[in-house]
């Protein structure tokens, strides 16, 4: 009984901070994160792929000089042990999505592998924290980041997270 109230409570603050979030989007700070923007083209919707990891850490980001700060996770490689650079997104957006997400989890991260400076990073359109925390960061269909939708479309995409 408990944990259904607890599960509950929880769903019930995500939707919270969602619709908040979604109501002050047009204040946020994605310089650089733009939608069609010199980054945003990096990512190629057609060259998805998906692994599996432990999740090292937390770290802020700035994926190209002039854009906004992110947040990136850093992610042991579940098959070859390596450490990959997995980019959420800007800083502005991402951080109160995942304010539940904990260094030491299994995550399964869906996205893009691109390359700047010489260095591979991912992007992510997805990821998955142990066996129940969702968060997605960009669209299936064509790659749209979330940050780049209206409030309604971003609240329609968000309810949909199981």
């Amino acid at each position: 009984m408990l944990k259904k109230v607890s599960l509950k409570l929880l769903t019930l603050l995500c939707l919270t901070i969602l619709a908040a979030t979604a109501a002050c989007a047009s204040d946020m700070n994605i310089k650089g994160w733009e939608k069609d923007g010199k980054y945003d083209k990096l990512y190629d919707n057609t060259d998805r792929d998906v692994f599996k990891g432990r999740l090292l850490k937390i770290v802020d980001i700035t994926p190209l000089d002039g854009m906004a700060e992110g947040i990136g996770i850093l992610v042991k490689d579940k098959e070859d042990g390596e450490e990959v650079l997995v980019h959420l997104g800007p800083k502005d957006f991402v951080k109160p999505r995942i304010t539940d997400l904990r260094p030491g989890v299994t995550v399964k991260v869906y996205g893009v592998l691109i390359e700047i400076d010489g260095e591979f990073e991912y992007v992510a359109a997805k990821l998955k924290a142990g066996e129940e925390r969702k968060y997605k960061f960009r669209l299936t269909k064509d790659g749209a980041p979330f940050w780049s939708l209206s409030p309604e479309e971003l609240a329609k995409e968000e309810s949909d997270i199981e």
